[in-house]
């Protein structure tokens, strides 16, 4: 199940191997989730809590912690509590960043992994709105120090990359199968394309196209005639929106994205991720760097749509803007994982203040 990437000693876990462990009761003490695919992590992360806390027992077993203004000291007794009612406690940690810490806090956070009791505890460490590679392919100096710490006292690291379409076809052939339905490998992988590869958005799409076609083969035509775009897709011209003042544009989009049984901690991350495209163009732009050093330096390999829109529109878009509209959505996922508002009135607001600023 473990393998070493980049040379270094740090086990890499797919997130499909991470599936495979749980469903075989392999539950380690600690784990770190990280990679471009928050979306998926964000799905993990949530069934992983599920398995091990049933909800009645929830209030007793489980914490969450925003990683800004963690406390250390408030981890540290959640990891020694004993589980009441159930056989495990768990603490999730959502986006903390080795970067930022204090060396005191590095010790300290070093020692409680340490502790750990495998028997009756879990820590899940998982990124959703923060980037622990700084961008690039390999975690951070000091995200893999941590890493290779979990790793040492037991736990896993798992990174979720983004799926390429052909590995896609047989998942999306399995669903329709269940429907009565099928696809060749070639439209399986077109569907999966016109979807970004989102497994949200490929799940409605399918079960569009087998309530329309019912049974039998689902062809060419047919998905072209049913399928939208991609969440990515409208994702990003919602942030060109947001970016460029278009308010009746920008909440158009947005309810469009809502009509898909789309999830707003789910389009948050999305929108985020179009928004540090744009970033990342307009850097390179300023840099003089290539659409293909961006290509290759930020792993957007199968995904190079999204660095050619993003070098043609960044130009128009003020760099201050850019700063303040990541620093609002940051801002916002934080808010959605911490505190009981509606999380659509949470979103909304945020992309009212991203459109309102002025510079």
């Amino acid at each position: 199940m473990t393998n070493t990437k980049g040379g270094g000693r740090m086990p890499y876990m797919s997130d499909s191997e991470l599936v495979k462990s749980i469903r075989a009761g392999r539950i380690l003490p600690c784990y770190l989730f990280w990679g471009r695919d928050a979306f998926t992590c964000e799905i993990i992360t949530k069934k992983l809590i599920d398995k091990l806390v049933p909800d009645e027992a929830k209030d007793m077993n489980y914490r969450f912690f925003p990683a800004a203004g963690l406390s250390m000291s408030e981890l540290a007794d959640i990891c020694e509590a004993m589980p009441m009612f159930t056989d495990r406690v768990v603490a999730a940690v959502n986006d903390l960043n080795a970067d930022s810490l204090r060396p005191d806090e590095t010790k300290r956070l070093f020692e409680i992994i340490s502790g750990i009791d495998p028997a009756t505890t879990t820590v899940i460490f998982y990124a959703t709105g923060t980037d622990l590679a700084a961008g690039k392919k390999a975690l951070s100096q000091k995200n893999k120090k941590l890493a290779d710490h979990i790793v040492k006292c037991g736990g896993g690291v798992v990174e979720f990359a983004y799926k390429k379409p052909p590995e896609l076809v047989g998942y999306i052939q399995s669903r329709l199968g269940k429907s009565g339905c099928f696809m060749s490998p070639d439209n399986a992988e077109y569907l999966a394309a016109s979807q970004n590869c989102n497994i949200l958005m490929i799940n409605n799409e399918c079960d569009k196209l087998t309530s329309y076609q019912q049974s039998g083969e689902i062809v060419r035509e047919t998905i072209e005639l049913l399928v939208s775009d991609g969440a990515d897709t409208d994702a990003y011209k919602l942030s060109k929106a947001i970016l460029t003042g278009k308010r009746a544009e920008a909440f158009d989009i947005l309810q469009r994205l809502y009509s898909r049984q789309a999830e707003p901690i789910a389009l948050l991350t999305v929108i985020a991720g179009a928004a540090m495209d744009i970033y990342r163009a307009k850097t390179a732009v300023a840099s003089g760097v290539p659409e293909k050093t961006v290509v290759e330096d930020y792993s957007y390999r199968g995904r190079d749509f999204a660095v050619k829109n993003a070098f043609r529109d960044c130009r128009s878009m003020p760099m201050e803007k850019l700063r303040f509209c990541l620093k609002t959505l940051s801002d916002c996922d934080r808010d959605m994982k911490s505190k009981r508002t509606d999380p659509r009135v949470m979103l909304e607001e945020a992309i009212a203040k991203i459109i309102e600023f002025k510079g």
